[in-house]
């Protein structure tokens, strides 16, 4: 089965899959470091001595969010991050040192199981609310805007292009967030999320550090943070215009995101162009007119008394809102969009609409060990075929290499039932279990010896395997890239279900009813046990769902 050819979706392109990812996730970094650098040399009113420097501080900014997109991992963000800021400072090495301690501490104790598992428990379910997400970002916004208003030497022409872009990237958020295809269908587990609120307050953290030192530049932090934006601003509006046109699987994606390109390419580079032109003929004039006008509501008592001094200084509450941008958008896009996946991988958030057929998932381990309330969930399908006249109702179980070694009898029953039996990422069971950044090679070993094992007792290859994260690097690049090679197709969610009860809350129910409705058809419902729920348990809410699905 490995060796057949991907069959190629309906509307995507010649071939399904690029070479090389990452010329394209090379592009879009260059692309921001250029429009990062030239926006900040052609908006600044000081003279700029050192343009390749700033070039490759907006490059380690490109960069590291780059990581923090493509693997879907908030750790791996914040330890790419940390390394960046070692080469972001005067020079002075005990300082950047200093300033890049909390994001690699962070990175370090996520290494180890132990203090991982705490980092990864806490509640953070308001994290991803559209009310949470405007007022992190739009406070520090605001504190920006009344500083310049109360401390004059901050209201500088300069810091307009900067706000520009990240309030058109927080726009993006919002608007992206608000209205996308799957209500429910974030892709970020509950410890996926409490890791993001960790790695932003480290952020956040390391950029307070910086402006505190004495003689540290503001310039280099903020041309820092806009190559971050400027990355941040690409995915998500390729990430947008997918969703909005309902991309099925990586090929649709693609084909979506070339169009888009090349509205960017005629529509938006000429006016970004334009835009840096006015800039270098009128720049200067503007910004000696913003001084004359500032000057005069001084003079009127609109404006407080100040020095105004003649060099350039940026505002600390600047860098704090293109820093708390950086650090929520990251987290919230890998939520919203498997940008990896749809570039090293065939991968699926959801089927065809319209089919009236969903898919119910669920992992084999946090199925029930009693047989009785295993045999209640077998009953419940069987009726549902005979009350919906539907001619299948099955599960979509995935399993681990742990639990093809351990159970492939009981599996081989399940798969003569008609359940479809996929494969799931095996997750860390080591004391120091590493970054997810640098379990490549382990990844896909992992992933070639289930898949072995798999053909071995079912005398076929497997068709899916799982995009799972938190405990285990079922998003790292290299184990997507591997599925590809192996012919298998990647599977996340469109409607994601944790439970911690045995029962669905009502907040469940209507999510999952409305997801399918909303569509009528092509869901994947993905049911996963909070850590610390009895497998037990789930018998209940499982034939709850089987009841309320209509395909």
């Amino acid at each position: 089965d490995s060796d057949e050819k991907p069959q190629r979706e309906r509307g995507t392109l010649k071939d399904t899959l690029p070479r090389r990812p990452i010329v394209l996730i090379a592009l879009v970094c260059a692309a921001s470091v250029i429009l990062a650098t030239t926006l900040f040399v052609y908006s600044s009113p000081t003279t700029v001595d050192d343009v390749a420097k700033l070039g490759f501080i907006a490059s380690l900014g490109a960069v590291s969010t780059s990581v923090g997109i493509i693997f879907a991992d908030s750790l791996s963000h914040i330890f790419a991050f940390g390394l960046a800021l070692l080469f972001v400072g005067n020079g002075d090495i005990k300082s950047s040192m200093v300033a890049a301690s909390p994001p690699l501490i962070l990175a370090a104790l996520a290494s180890t199981k132990g203090p991982r598992s705490i980092i990864s428990s806490l509640d953070s379910s308001f994290i991803l609310k559209p009310i949470t997400l405007q007022a992190c970002c739009l406070l520090p916004f605001l504190t920006l805007i009344h500083q310049s208003i109360m401390n004059p030497e901050y209201l500088n022409f300069s810091t307009i292009p900067s706000c520009s872009v990240a309030f058109m990237t927080l726009l993006f958020m919002c608007v992206y967030s608000k209205n996308r295809a799957h209500k429910n269908g974030y892709l970020l587990t509950s410890e996926m999320k409490s890791q993001a609120i960790f790695a932003g307050i480290s952020m956040l953290l390391s950029c307070s550090i910086i402006e505190s030192q004495p003689g540290a530049s503001s310039a280099a932090m903020v041309v820092f943070l806009l190559g971050s934006l400027f990355v941040l601003l690409f995915s998500y509006a390729f990430a947008s215009v997918a969703d909005h046109w309902y991309t099925v699987g990586s090929g649709q994606f693609q084909m979506v995101s070339l169009d888009t390109a090349g509205m960017m390419l005629y529509v938006v580079c000429p006016v970004v162009i334009l835009h840096l032109r006015f800039l270098d003929k009128y720049g200067e004039s503007i910004a000696s007119k913003s001084t004359v006008v500032k000057e005069y509501l001084q003079s009127t008592g609109v404006l407080s008394e100040g020095d105004v001094y003649g060099e350039d200084v940026i505002s600390f509450s600047l860098v704090m809102t293109l820093a708390m941008i950086t650090s929520i958008g990251v987290p919230l896009l890998n939520a919203l969009c498997p940008m990896g996946g749809y570039l090293f991988s065939r991968a699926y958030t959801h089927g065809q609409p319209n089919t009236k057929k969903v898919a119910l998932c669920v992992n084999f381990s946090d199925l029930p060990r009693d047989t009785d309330k295993r045999n209640s969930i077998w009953n419940s399908l069987e009726k549902k075929i005979m009350d919906s006249q539907t001619t299948t109702a099955v599960l979509n179980i995935f399993v681990t290499l742990e639990d093809i070694t351990i159970f492939p009898t009981e599996l081989k029953l399940m798969a003569e039932k008609g359940h479809a039996i996929a494969l799931a990422p095996t997750e860390f069971q080591e004391t120091f279990c590493g970054l997810s950044l640098f379990q490549g090679n382990k990844s896909s070993c992992n992933l070639q010896i289930a898949h072995d094992e798999y053909s071995d007792i079912f005398e076929k290859g497997p068709s899916w395997v799982l995009a799972k994260s938190a405990d285990s690097i079922g998003r790292h690049p290299s184990l997507l890239r591997g599925a590809s090679d192996l012919g298998m197709k990647v599977a996340y969610w469109s409607t994601l279900v944790q439970l911690t009860a045995e029962k669905l809350t009502s907040e469940q129910k209507d999510a999952v009813s409305g997801d399918c409705s909303d569509k009528n058809g092509g869901s994947i419902i993905y049911v996963a046990l909070e850590k610390g729920v009895s497998p037990n348990s789930v018998s209940t809410a499982l034939c709850e769902l089987i009841d309320i699905l209509d395909g």
